[in-house]
């Protein structure tokens, strides 16, 4: 079985996940990182990142040959489970946004990736909440990465990353979030600085829900963006046992 576990596996950590996901971002030209912003576009953060690690040498991903490199795959099936719904208990199917396999084709690293803009986490103009389904998706995406790790944990990681994002140009957003915007850029009169930090630490209460899921690896890294945009990495491990 140790023989089994990739370079992968071993090193990576909240910490540098959150580094790469940033890399990846701002290495884009200003033009791409504004439509990024703008786009809540979960699959293409994912890619990004994946090409990404991919690229980091020392994580030995796709060496052929060698044993302890491992494969990264994106939107891969993991274990599906079963739910209760109003019309009887129904499959579910069981997709992770990033994953790296060993050569066996067992998975030992997952990473589930979530993007929501800032006022997502500050939402109401007196009495600001959080957007309900921050915390419906998180509670989703650890019962995801459980089932497919959980049994044996020995060699297997899971990780939550989430992005948290305001483009430059904030009279872009699309018209079905502008008015929530606008609600959070006025409570706040336009002081950018306290419109980001109240979204920040918004989603970072919805996690405190989740501190007997994650373990003691987290790590939050901020980047003011080329177009004036700027993004909030947070990347918190899943305690699997």
């Amino acid at each position: 079985m140790a023989n089994q576990i990739t370079t992968a596996s071993r090193v990576l950590n909240a910490e540098m996940i959150a580094n790469l996901a940033s890399d990846a971002i701002s290495s884009q030209p200003r033009r791409i990182q504004e439509l990024l912003l703008t786009s809540k576009s979960e699959q293409t953060f994912s890619g990004l990142l994946a090409q990404q690690m991919s690229n980091f040498e020392p994580l030995v991903l796709s060496k052929a040959g060698d044993p302890n490199s491992g494969s990264v795959l994106l939107e891969f099936k993991g274990k599906d489970y079963k739910r209760k719904t109003s019309n009887g208990v129904k499959n579910s199917r069981n997709f992770h946004d990033i994953s790296i396999a060993n050569e066996q084709g067992e998975f030992e690293v997952i990473i589930e990736n979530k993007f929501w803009y800032h006022f997502d986490g500050c939402k109401g103009k007196k009495n600001p909440k959080p957007e309900k389904g921050i915390r419906q998706q998180i509670e989703g995406d650890i019962f995801k990465i459980k089932q497919t790790l959980g049994g044996d944990p020995y060699g297997k990681k899971g990780f939550l990353l989430l992005n948290i994002v305001t483009p430059g140009d904030i009279t872009v957003f699309p018209s079905s979030y502008r008015k929530d915007h606008e609600v959070v850029f006025k409570r706040t009169s336009g002081d950018m600085k306290l419109y980001r930090s109240q979204g920040l630490q918004g989603v970072l209460s919805v996690l405190e829900h989740f501190d007997e899921n994650t373990n003691s690896s987290s790590s939050i890294q901020s980047h003011s963006l080329k177009n004036g945009g700027f993004i909030d990495f947070i990347c918190i491990q899943i305690e699997l046992s």
